[in-house]
This record gives structure tokens, sequence and C-alpha cells, in this order.
């Protein structure tokens, strides 16, 4: 099965909370030294701009939980493993964490510190260790923080990022749509730490997600809700795959790409083809599953869309800086003052390296692709009852008021300024001297 960062977190508060406490203490002690190495890592990379109360408590609390971690030799069991994967993930996210990432996985870490601090303090006498003290005053001196500056919904996914199953399932029919999207996002996430994105990785992934955006609709039409208004993120997913469509990067596709993100992509339609059927058949599918089964389903998968929509808006942010992708010159937005070479490249109709500006066009359509893909994993949620995303707190846990930037169907009801906005980027229906990307 595939797990996430938050999963393995809620596993280890839901152990240092059993009644009775099962866990030796060496245990928790080796929770808290892993929690200490995943704080300090997170401080090291920094939480504010500069120095700030934030900051020194969040470092003080990793001391913290360091210095109980050394108080008993390491014996291992469910807490240290627990607790050592989830540091494992974090160091794994580090570089593509921003400062609202890091505080959203901090406030989740202290507060599963403070449990395993507390379970200590059960096992102990009422004078011992006073370290497991300090680690409960720090922690919740972030906890109340988080309470004045919650993280937002979209700074909350990098603790929902799917972990896929070490090794491919035993057959491609047996592909979960859990899987099949953990698999996406572990392909993406090698492509770009190898700085190896290929724009025909780019318009896969668009792709699945545009199709998983529609099925999404049709799974919310199945439960009852109007599924027309959500149809609006697979379109805004089309414009920005037909937006990809003016730019080259030369690049022709890999003969094996089995793991590889357009490989992924395939196999993440296949599953939810699988699980619900064609996004047209909406009258059909009570004959293959239960509405309430697909849409479970669906909306596991749709709540990650804002991780993926991450992954492309960081690939169109790359490609602007780096200047990777060509155009022909007159399909690039105007310039106020375009330089020579440029007019002249537009009366010739050459090609030209595409950077900065020229990729603002494709920027906003991702960006608000993107937008709409929250907005619509927010409706199918709060449709549900289970909360902003399907990897939500337990309900015993404290809401501290997730905030999701705007309504859902405000946003939602901006598809008609994608849709004028995608009037004025030019597609090419037939290519004009573009070799395609293989």
């Amino acid at each position: 099965m595939v797990t996430t960062l938050r999963q393995l977190l809620d596993d280890l508060t839901d152990r240092a909370g059993a009644r009775p406490a099962v866990a030796a203490i060496e245990d928790v002690s080796g929770a808290l030294a892993h929690l200490g190495r995943a704080l300090s890592g997170l401080a090291e990379d920094g939480l504010t701009p500069g120095d700030s109360h934030r900051q020194r408590n969040v470092t003080a609390l990793a001391a913290a939980c360091t210095t109980a971690g050394r108080l008993w030799p390491h014996s291992g069991g469910p807490l240290t493993d627990l607790a050592g994967a989830a540091a494992d993930l974090i160091g794994l996210d580090r570089s593509v964490m921003g400062r609202s990432h890091r505080w959203a996985a901090t406030v989740e870490v202290a507060e599963v510190a403070d449990h395993c601090a507390r379970l200590g303090r059960r096992l102990l006498p009422e004078a011992a260790a006073p370290e497991l003290d300090v680690v409960r005053q720090l922690a919740v001196t972030i906890e109340r923080d988080a309470q004045a500056d919650p993280p937002t919904g979209a700074d909350s996914v990098v603790l929902d990022r799917l972990v896929p199953l070490p090794g491919p399932p035993s057959g491609e029919a047996e592909v979960t749509v859990l899987d099949a999207a953990a698999g996406l996002l572990a392909a993406l996430d090698r492509a770009q730490r190898a700085d190896d994105l290929t724009l025909r990785d780019f318009r896969a992934a668009v792709a699945a997600a545009e199709l998983t955006s529609r099925y999404a609709a049709v799974a919310a039409g199945m439960t009852g809700r109007d599924a027309g208004p959500l149809l609006v993120a697979g379109l805004a997913w089309q414009h920005a795959g037909r937006a990809s469509m003016v730019f080259h990067d030369g690049r022709r596709g890999a003969h094996d790409d089995r793991g590889g993100v357009v490989a992924s992509s395939q196999a993440l339609v296949r599953a939810l083809r699988n699980e619900v059927g064609a996004p047209a058949d909406i009258g059909e599918q009570h004959d293959r599953r239960t509405a309430a089964d697909a849409a479970a389903a669906v909306q596991q998968v749709a709540s990650h869309m804002p991780v993926l929509a991450d992954h492309l808006t960081m690939a169109v942010e790359r490609w602007s800086r780096t200047g990777q992708l060509f155009a022909n010159a007159r399909d690039l937005p105007r310039m106020e003052a375009m330089p020579q070479d440029r007019i002249e490249a537009v009366i010739a109709g050459r090609h030209v390296r595409a950077s900065g500006a020229d990729l603002d066009g494709l920027r906003q359509v991702v960006g608000r692709a993107a937008d709409l893909s929250t907005g619509l994993a927010d409706v199918l949620h709060r449709a549900a009852g289970t909360g902003p995303r399907a990897q939500q707190h337990r309900t015993d846990r404290r809401d501290r008021g997730t905030k999701v930037p705007g309504n859902a169907e405000r946003v939602l009801s901006r598809a008609h300024a994608v849709d004028r906005e995608s009037e004025g980027i030019r597609v090419l229906h037939a290519p004009r001297q573009i070799p395609p990307s293989r």
C-alpha cells in the first residue's frame, strides 16, 4: 500500500497515545531522536526570511528532541521505525520545500514530538528525565504559533505526497489508482531532481491531470452533485496542454520509458478507467461499481492533483529561467521593447529560445489549472464530509482551521476567465517548422 508523511505521523501519534502504553522508553527515545533530526533539517533550511521567534523555537525543539533521544540506547521498535521513516521522507523532500511547506511539516512533527514526550513521561517516575518536559513545553509553543498562523491547504500538500511501493506491482491489472498516482508523482520527482523533465513528459502529466479532473467530476455527479462546474478543472488542464504546443525542446522520447513520466501517466489513466469507467459513460457506472466506491477512489487521487500541479508549475518556472524551450518567434507574446534580433526572427518566422516573459502565457494557464484543481479537491471532500483533503486528520485531533486560499466555488467559477485568456494564446493547429517532441 502507498503511504504519506501525514499517515506515518498519524500512525506514530496513535501508537504513542495508545492505552495502556505498550512501548518501551528506549523506543520513545529513538523516535524523539529521529524527530529531532527532521526538525533540525527544517530549521536549517529556514522557516522565516530572517531570524525570528519561530526560527529559534523550532531550533530549540530540534535540540531538545535530540537531547531526549540520547538518554537511552536505541533498541528499535515501532515508534522508532515510524519516526525514522517520517524523518527520511522529510529529508528527501527538503530540496522541493519552500518556507511555507517547511512550516506545515514542522507543525505536524512538533505535535508528534509532544505525544512521544507525553508517553515517555507516563513510562517514567515523575521527577525523572526533565528533558521530556522541555520537549513538551517547546512543542506547545510551536502549536500556539500554528493556531495563530496555521499552514494553508496548499502548503500542507507536502504532507500528502504519496510514497509508492518499493517495487512494481505483480500485475498491471492489480495497480490501484493510488498506486498509479504515487508512481506518477515519484516519476516526476525523479525527472525533476535529475533536471531531465522533457516537454513530452510535461504534456503526458498534463493529460493525466485533465483526465483525473474529468473522472473526479464524474464521481461528483454520481454522488448527486452537479458535475458540470467541476469539469472546468479538466478544461483548464486541456488549455494548459494546448498552450504547451507552441513550444518544443528538440528532444525525442526514450524508447524504454518504463517507470518514466509518460508510462506512469498512462498507468494512472488505465487505473482510473478500471475504477470508474470511461468519463462519457456516466450512466453505466452502477453496473461496474457502486457510486460511493468509485467516488471514494477518484476522490483520493483528486486530492493529490495540487501536488502534481506543483511539479508542473515548477517545471515551467525552471524552463523560464534556463531557456531550454524553443518556439516560433511569431507565436510568442508581444514585447514592448522588442530587440532587433527578435524583430528579424518574427519577420522571418524563425525559431528562437524562449525564456522569461516568453512563457508567461503558459505559466498563467498552468497556474489557473492548479488553482482549479485545488478547488476541485476541496469541493469533493466537503461533499463527502471528509474535510479539505483525503488524508485529513482524524476527527479526534485538533482542528487548526486550515486555510484554503479562496472559496472553492469562487475558484471554480473562474473557468470563464480561463476560456477568455486561452483565446489570447496562439495555438498551432498545424506545426510550422516545429520538430515534434516525442
